[in-house]
């Protein structure tokens, strides 16, 4: 095992406790390839080893998986609704003369506050 990422350990640790410190990071480079987690150590002079953090395990790259609507959405555009297919076609025309009597009375009682004669203040 001659990973460069481990220099600065065996710079940090006595000579006579290498073999110590290498059992253990063989250990734990082995553990982190199988996981994919990443880990933070906090080593001592006399190559022990202490894991204080460890990440999350990555997520499985199955979790997610895409499946096409039966039904393009541009074919049935009722599936992009919550009213009822059936009552789609009826209520459209219903719908629309109904926002048509709103916008007339609206409009009428604009017509009836500016025909209105201004209030004389002075």
């Amino acid at each position: 095992m001659t990973d460069p990422r481990f220099a600065p350990a065996f710079a940090y640790v006595h000579p006579v406790f290498w073999p110590w410190l290498w059992l253990q990071l063989w250990a734990i480079a082995k553990y982190q390839k199988e996981t994919g987690q990443h880990f933070l150590l906090r080593i001592t002079r006399y190559g022990s080893v202490h894991l204080k953090y460890a990440s999350d395990r990555p997520k499985p790259k199955t979790l997610y998986k895409y499946e096409a609507p039966a039904v393009p959405a541009w074919e049935r555009p009722a599936l992009g609704s919550d009213m009822p297919a059936e009552l789609a076609e009826d209520a459209q025309s219903y719908i629309l003369s109904a926002l048509a009597d709103v916008l007339q009375s609206d409009l009428a009682d604009l017509r009836v506050v500016h025909s209105a004669p201004a209030i004389d203040t002075s």
